[in-house]
């Protein structure tokens, strides 16, 4: 059973920034990302509220989760970012492992934490061009009376695959980073081993 949780809504950026991490090459607009949180976001959350009322089962929202992931997510280039210096060297069967848990565990944050965003709505209300096809999103979520509206700023750049969101930011902490702060940091405890992470992670998935 898909599980339900009310958690804080950095949940449901963390969900979108450790998925989407990508790599800026060709230059799109401000409107252009500004328009791609809008739908890509709003599009989980009704997905969300069709499971909620019975319109979608358990098994289509989960497989549509993993079809998504699979479209926005450049799983690869995850690791490689997450792993930091640790990949430099690094065994490539360890690496493929700790890929293939990594994904797992994006796929189950991303089922999990986005059940608190059912009948929500996301709006964006501007956003800040960094650089050329480097943009920052801003955003709030509204709760429709079921919470506090929270403000979200996403950073959007356009790859080769088109725009994705590489971190985002809630309550002062971008995201991405942060995971890879705290994954990097496991490594290290564990003298360069980067299997003590692929452990951590399965952990956390089971």
């Amino acid at each position: 059973m898909l599980q339900i949780f009310r958690l804080p809504a950095i949940s449901l950026a963390a969900a979108f920034a450790l998925l989407t991490f990508a790599q800026p090459s060709h230059a799109q607009s401000a409107g252009e990302a500004e328009a791609f949180v809008q739908r890509e976001a709003q599009e989980v959350i009704n997905a969300l509220q069709a499971f909620h009322d019975g319109e979608l089962d358990e098994e289509t929202l989960k497989r549509n989760f993993r079809d998504r992931i699979d479209m926005l997510a450049d799983v690869p280039r995850i690791t490689h970012f997450v792993l930091g210096r640790y990949r430099r060297g690094a065994d490539e069967a360890e690496l493929e492992e700790f890929r293939t848990v990594f994904r797992e565990f994006a796929i189950n944050v991303y089922e999990r934490e986005l059940g608190n965003y059912a009948g929500q709505t996301l709006e964006v209300t501007g956003s800040v061009t960094r650089s050329q096809g480097d943009f920052i999103v801003r955003s709030t979520v509204r709760g429709n009376g079921n919470g506090e509206d929270v403000p979200v700023n996403w950073r959007v750049m356009s790859g080769d695959d088109g725009m994705k969101v590489v971190d985002a930011e809630v309550m002062g902490v971008w995201l991405a980073q942060t995971q890879r702060e705290e994954i990097t940091s496991i490594i290290g405890n564990a003298r360069g081993d980067i299997s003590a992470a692929t452990r951590a992670l399965r952990q956390r998935t089971r």
